[in-house]
């Protein structure tokens, strides 16, 4: 009887041990992925700046969506060996941190056969291009003598090149604001007519400013220009990049003839004695 208690006890044990090992399995240590920034080509002359600011990236391992992260970023992924990985670079549409969308534009970023390892940290730098049915029908780079703006009668400012502080290249637009110089207004010196079927439209630029801007449109039908307030840019003492919808609006105006750009600021009373907003690589993109 001792004995057959001792083979009894042994059984419930194993049978234990198989019953936990059931309900609690050894957990999988995922392989990591490191993503710090996306790299951008520029494939074409007529396509401008590489700049960019791509803050998330939308990842895909092995057909499995994995999510959106904010670069820099470490992502966890359980699927190992050798992966189909998929990679799309995002924006803050408007500057906005909960409106994130994918960055229409560029090319998604793919690796076939991919080896990923359990428990092994694997650097992965997108690098992309812009989609080959990509049009920029207005860039501006404040490189030239002329500038493709023009001012109302009341703008008592302009756009000035200047070199001191620079996102590329040798000269970026500087607008200036004190006492005597206190509203700017500068508009695309071209009418656009732009594409009302739902495609994406950005206005996007570099800038950096002690005091905030405004983006809008100005809406033409028959004539009549209507300004359409689009985005309040709040001050950035360090050189940032916008991204603003404009495809909103243009498929809201379904009577509109064109859109002309607009850029408004005025000279805060309350803030700093002078004031400036300086701006370089703007492009103007859609499909």
């Amino acid at each position: 009887m001792l004995k057959i208690g001792k083979c009894l006890s042994v059984i419930t044990l194993a049978a234990s041990l198989i019953s936990c090992n059931l309900i609690n399995p050894e957990e999988k240590i995922p392989a990591l992925i490191k993503i710090d920034t996306v790299l951008v080509k520029v494939t074409n002359f007529d396509q401008g700046s590489a700049s960019h600011k791509m803050t998330n990236i939308w990842i895909s391992v092995g057909g499995k969506n994995l999510g959106v992260y904010e670069t820099p970023t470490m992502i966890p992924c359980l699927e190992t060996g050798p992966q189909w990985i998929y990679l799309r670079p995002g924006i803050k549409m408007n500057g906005i941190a909960g409106s994130r969308v994918a960055y229409p534009f560029f090319e998604p970023y793919e690796l076939n056969e991919f080896i990923l390892e359990s428990g092994k940290t694997t650097v992965i730098t997108p690098t992309t291009t812009y989609k080959k049915e990509c049009k920029f029908p207005w860039m501006e780079d404040f490189e030239d003598a002329g500038v493709s703006f023009d001012y109302p009668s009341y703008s008592d400012s302009i756009f000035r090149n200047q070199s001191d502080s620079v996102k590329e290249g040798r000269f970026s637009g500087a607008i200036y604001l004190d006492k005597q110089h206190q509203y700017f207004e500068a508009n695309s010196s071209t009418d656009f007519v732009l594409p009302g079927t739902g495609t994406m439209i950005l206005l996007e630029f570099d800038y950096k400013s002690n005091t905030g801007l405004e983006s809008g449109v100005y809406v033409i039908t028959d004539g009549a220009a209507v300004w359409n307030s689009l985005v309040y840019i709040k001050p950035s003492a360090t050189w940032n990049r916008i991204y603003i919808d404009l495809h909103s609006t243009v498929g809201y105006e379904t009577n509109a003839d064109a859109f002309r750009i607009g850029l408004r600021a005025e000279w805060d009373s309350t803030g700093l004695a002078k004031q400036g907003i300086i701006m370089d690589n703007l492009k103007l993109i859609h499909f």
